[in-house]
């Protein structure tokens, strides 16, 4: 893990600072990560670029929901060398042909389709020349998770394969405290828009240690243009590490938190310097969770 570095703040932005580095510092984990004594069993994959995201095993196939400790999510991944990744007395493999085979657990028999590796880049490549994906690459709920075709050249999906506390994985809507009833959102633009609890506003996220905010298939953003909140692309910064901080104000690492500015006559949501003031509050809008 990189050391973790100070954070150059003073006065009651301290408190701040410490609170989002040491998170920072947990979150850290190592892409090949293997089974600790005594959680065999237990582990989970998830893809690279949306940690929360758990490969969840159905009665229909494999698909991607926010990691919450169901049964389909835990796995017993190949240590350093080839190998099986069991689900309870099952082996992994995709079933059937196809460019979309989803994964099911089947009787474990040494095949090639039921031999993974974990490559140096964090791919699952099976000795049947399948590499496990997401199709999209998409953080949206259900989405499949199939073995595809491992590219000729360039890389198919990385995961990480971690002991998580699936617990603290949460879908919810962001409402604004000042603006009731108005929620962060994505339709023309990143936005507080009338909430609604649909797709467009739910959005994924560990409510108690620093990570990512998916929105549909992005990643929300801190420090763009005039500080302006953004959505894009998943990658593993500080602009876009959040914590919720204090139960209802929301922080990058860079000890930014989201506010609603009034400008021109309409809210914009910006990332500015937190503090106390109303506008960076939010309440927390939790999806309901779905049964098992």
């Amino acid at each position: 893990m990189a050391a973790c570095r100070a954070v150059n703040v003073s006065g009651q932005f301290m408190r701040i600072a410490g609170v989002l580095l040491a998170a920072a510092c947990m979150w850290a984990a190592p892409a090949l990560a293997q089974p600790a004594t005594g959680v065999q069993g237990r582990m989970t994959l998830q893809p690279e670029r949306l940690p929360g995201m758990c490969l969840t095993l159905t009665a229909s196939g494999s698909v991607s929901i926010p990691c919450d400790g169901t049964s389909g999510q835990f796995f017993e991944p190949p240590g350093a060398e080839p190998g099986p990744i069991r689900h309870r007395d099952k082996c992994l493999a995709p079933r059937g042909t196809g460019y979309y085979p989803q994964l099911f657990p089947e009787a474990c028999d040494g095949s090639p389709a039921q031999t993974w590796t974990q490559t140096a880049e964090g791919e699952l490549r099976s000795g049947a020349g399948r590499c496990l994906s997401l199709l999209g690459a998409s953080s949206r709920t259900g989405e499949m998770i199939f073995g595809a075709e491992c590219p000729k050249e360039g890389s198919a999906h990385q995961w990480k394969v971690k002991n998580v506390d699936y617990n603290n994985v949460i879908e919810a809507s962001l409402e604004s405290k000042v603006r009731p009833g108005m929620c962060i959102g994505h339709d023309t633009g990143v936005g507080l828009y009338p909430c609604s609890d649909q797709y467009g506003q739910v959005i994924s996220f560990d409510e108690k240690a620093i990570g990512q905010m998916r929105l549909k298939s992005s990643c929300f953003s801190g420090g763009y243009v005039f500080g302006a909140l953004g959505l894009g692309e998943c990658w593993d910064m500080p602009a876009q590490k959040w914590f919720l901080l204090d139960g209802n104000r929301v922080a990058n690492a860079l000890v930014q938190c989201i506010e609603v500015v009034p400008e021109n006559g309409r809210d914009v949501l910006r990332t500015v310097r937190c503090d106390q003031k109303p506008e960076q509050q939010w309440v927390v809008r939790k999806k309901a969770a779905k049964a098992e």
